[in-house]
């Protein structure tokens, strides 16, 4: 098995630390001042979104100075009794050698306690962290980071914090930084890697450089060469991780406003996102009462879906919006909110949509195609389907005209051909829908198009 690329190729120096030169200057000078005795600040807290370099920005001034360090993650140590130990143990006077030998202050070295995630302590779990991280901040002799990503809700609930240290800001990475850096990788791993798939890798990314460097591995693993044709398997994860923030985000607002705007990004239409949200009330709901109050919500939703698809009156998806977060967000009255580290989507309703999947599947075929061929949909389930789902299979150029023409999806090739929508097969004929469609306006593709047509290849005009 590899090992993660995030760890090695992670920066060793704060000089490796790219994109937010700013930042590392205040750092160095936050870490100078400890030369001189017990600074003022004894904390220094790292701002931005994950992913573009605060952990590593850490690490790194450790080994630039010297010093020993101690990294906890607040996620996992919500209460102040976690806190003290491991913090709050670290951040004393005294130090100790790797080996754990007692050293002096006298002749000892610093020590770096490195708090990650710090904003994350103050969930609903929480039983006095807040107050310990203070406290040990106020008492230490040693210098603390405190990683985090929502400044806001740090200093909100502990806004000691803002006059007992300095405050570091990281910046998103600009994707020509990205692509510098995945290009280094590529070279050091010796694999050939298409300047465009680093491109929309960087792109796709959204300056987090952790999860750039995650997708170039996972595109690469088993590979000496990487191509645009190999670049698809990205939107998947991406699409999953922010589905994730964003039902996080839902489930833990306070307003329906900020439960509604959680989900307004997400590339997913209402009858998709309600079953999401069906199979996380059980793990976000513990008290009976919130949880039956959460269903109510979402089972009136799913009325105002139904009246939406009956009428096709798609204003209705507002009201179903609002009750299916806002809603269900607002049912939590009791008890704290649980830790949930993942969303997934249920796989009862899973094996109900296979079930009743080809049906469906074949109505969504035919009413891309009624329009083109000018028969109604009945007419072309009953005789066009069956012809045509035993062409295509031997046709691959007719599928990709097709696809490109009537808007064919992963779920109707996969139908058409008898394959996974997310078969290699399946995929391979998306892309090259994307990159007709992308060139149907360009002479050279159009006469292509027409040569293959007089040498005997069928189109959609044969139909």
């Amino acid at each position: 098995m590899q090992d993660e690329w995030t760890e090695k190729y992670r920066p060793k120096s704060l000089s490796e630390i790219i994109g937010n030169d700013n930042a590392v200057r205040l750092i160095r000078r936050w870490a100078d001042s400890w030369a001189r005795g017990t600074p003022r600040l004894k904390a220094l807290v790292l701002r931005g979104e994950p992913g573009i370099g605060k952990t590593s920005a850490s690490l790194a001034l450790a080994r630039d100075m010297g010093w020993d360090f101690i990294e906890m993650n607040a996620s996992d140590h919500r209460n102040a009794a976690s806190i003290q130990k491991v913090a709050g143990a670290g951040a004393v006077t005294q130090t100790f050698t790797p080996d754990g030998d007692f050293l002096s202050s006298v002749h000892g070295k610093r020590k770096l306690v490195i708090i990650d995630e710090a904003d994350n302590l103050f969930g609903n779990q929480d039983r006095g962290g807040a107050k310990a991280i203070v406290d040990t901040i106020r008492d230490s002799g040693q210098p603390i980071i405190l990683i985090v990503n929502d400044y806001r809700e740090l200093t909100r609930r502990a806004s000691a914090i803002k006059t007992l240290s300095g405050s570091v800001i990281f910046n998103r990475l600009d994707p020509k930084v990205i692509v510098s850096v995945l290009e280094s990788i590529a070279i050091k791993e010796k694999v050939r890697v298409d300047r465009d798939v680093l491109i929309k890798i960087a792109e796709n990314c959204g300056g987090d450089m952790r999860a750039a460097v995650n997708d170039l591995q996972m595109m690469v693993e088993g590979k000496d060469e990487i191509g645009l044709m190999d670049s698809h398997a990205m939107g998947k994860r991406n699409q999953l991780k922010e589905l994730n923030g964003s039902l996080r985000a839902m489930f833990g607002a306070k307003t329906l406003k900020s439960a509604r705007d959680a989900t307004l990004d997400l590339d997913m239409d209402p009858d998709e996102l309600v079953k999401w949200i069906e199979e996380s009330i059980p793990s976000e709901f513990r008290h009976p009462g919130d949880m039956e109050e959460a269903f109510d919500a979402l089972a009136r939703a799913d009325i105002y879906l139904g009246r939406t698809r009956r009428s096709k009156d798609y204003a209705l998806w507002a009201y179903a919006k609002d009750m299916m977060t806002g809603g269900v967000a607002l049912s939590r009255r009791h008890g704290p909110r649980p830790d949930v580290q993942e969303y997934r989507f249920p796989s009862h309703i899973m094996m109900l949509s296979r079930a009743k999947g080809p049906r469906a599947i074949r109505d969504s075929i035919s009413s891309k195609l009624e329009g083109h061929l000018h028969m109604s949909k009945r007419a072309i389930n009953s005789s066009v389907l069956p012809l045509l789902t035993a062409i295509t299979r031997n046709d691959s150029q007719l599928l990709v005209s097709l696809g490109a023409r009537c808007g064919l999806d992963e779920d109707d090739i996969g139908f058409l051909i008898g394959s996974d929508p997310d078969s290699p097969q399946v995929q391979e004929i998306v892309t090259k829908i994307k990159s007709e469609l992308g060139g149907e306006n360009d002479d050279a593709t159009s006469a292509k198009r027409s040569s293959k047509s007089r040498d005997g290849k069928r189109s959609l005009k044969d139909f």
